[in-house]
């Protein structure tokens, strides 16, 4: 999980190993064991997923180019993340060390990405263009925004635990600190949205107190960050600022390709060319996908797809919302909450970018849903043994 965070090469290297092991296992030990209870409550997960990987290859097979259509579909063997952590990790403890694990390694690769980007503003005008000073050290701005976003909304409720929980709360900020600076200096607008979006939720739901703290912050940081920061929020709301308007014109696009392949969709493969069938590309980065986990899915598999794909998600996070309600230590309840943030955060950001596609940013969310899960069937069988 924090290989993601700093090298496509490691974290690919590493999921084969961490795959052929446990197919290892399983083998040497001649079961699979499984959770009756933990599986029936995936009941649904489980369908809509098949029934969405059946539309996905289906519209392979009749897609528009369907030449070499299922080398991608590779991508889908992510979702093991979720399934094999679900099954293997048993205890409260594991699961805390992996997390804390992760915290520390990623604020630590925050500390160094700030080091880098604070030393190279000597060499960086006076004057610079919006988009020219992100944070990219280790991935493209987008994507490593994404991934912070995630980490932070997922542990973010425990900061205002009135427990005690599996870390300090001190240790805990001084963890997220560094990884909210990077996060904020990938520039990344759809996680701005998204984090906002989230903070207010977790406002209204868990702690009203909060609004007023998240309202006064705000009003502050707006006014001691640069006027090219400042401008970078703004364009949020501009229709006319060029990656906002070249995403309305790939939406476009994308709707039409809906409607003329209204059942299964265009198929996911070599959507450059598709796309460049209806519209030639104009600007850098257009075509490439259409910065929009809704709009794609419903362009490259159709309805159908759309349906098992929302229907997919909707299961997930209700099960979420029982664990929540369900669970009575805090510190599982705050994280599992942590866990629909999350997961709102993930949608809300793939209204403007296909996060969806990217198996980084898909890799840590498959774990961290597991996550809630994980407690639920901990706190489950805990509670079974003492009946």
């Amino acid at each position: 999980m924090f290989s993601v965070y700093f090298s496509v090469a490691v974290s690919s290297f590493a999921f084969v190993i961490w795959t052929v092991t446990w197919i290892i296992q399983i083998i040497l030990n001649k079961s699979f064991n499984t959770n009756k209870q933990l599986f029936s409550e995936i009941k649904y997960i489980n369908i809509f997923l098949a029934l969405f990987f059946v539309i996905e290859i289906l519209s392979r097979v009749f897609a528009v180019i369907p030449e070499g259509a299922f080398l991608t579909l590779k991508s889908y063997l992510l979702f093991i993340i979720f399934y094999v952590s679900i099954i293997k990790i048993n205890k409260k403890e594991i699961l805390y060390k992996i997390v804390i694990s992760i915290l520390i390694i990623v604020s630590l690769l925050s500390v160094y990405e700030l080091i880098r980007y604070f030393v190279s503003l000597k060499d960086m005008p006076t004057e610079v263009e919006i988009n020219s000073d992100r944070i990219g050290f280790f991935g493209y701005p987008i994507s490593m925004g994404e991934l912070k976003m995630l980490l932070l909304l997922m542990v973010f409720p425990l900061l205002f635990s009135k427990e005690k929980f599996f870390m300090s709360k001190i240790f805990l900020l001084l963890l997220l600190i560094p990884i909210f600076i990077s996060m904020y200096l990938t520039q990344s607008r759809n996680v701005f949205v998204a984090i906002f979006i989230s903070l207010i939720i977790y406002g209204i739901i868990i702690n009203k107190k909060f609004l007023i703290y998240f309202a006064t912050i705000l009003i502050i940081f707006w006014f001691i960050i640069p006027a090219r920061f400042q401008n970078r929020i703004e364009s949020i709301a501009n229709p006319n600022f060029l990656s906002n308007e070249s995403r309305l014109v790939m939406w476009n696009v994308g709707m039409q390709m809906f409607k003329d392949h209204p059942l299964l969709g265009i198929g996911d493969n070599e959507f450059t060319k598709v796309y460049k069938l209806y519209k030639e590309p104009q600007i850098e980065g257009e075509g490439s996908h259409l910065h929009s986990n809704y709009l794609m899915i419903l362009a490259t598999t159709g309805i159908f797809g759309f349906i098992f794909y929302i229907s997919f998600f909707i299961a997930i996070f209700l099960k979420q919302i029982k664990f929540y309600r369900n669970v009575l230590n805090e510190t599982d309840k705050l994280l599992i909450f942590g866990s629909i943030l999350m997961m709102i955060s993930f949608h809300i950001s793939g209204i403007f970018e296909w996060n969806f596609g990217d198996w980084k940013v898909l890799s840590v969310l498959l774990f961290l849903t597991s996550i809630s899960f994980i407690l639920y069937n901990i706190n489950f069988n805990k509670n079974l043994k003492q009946e």
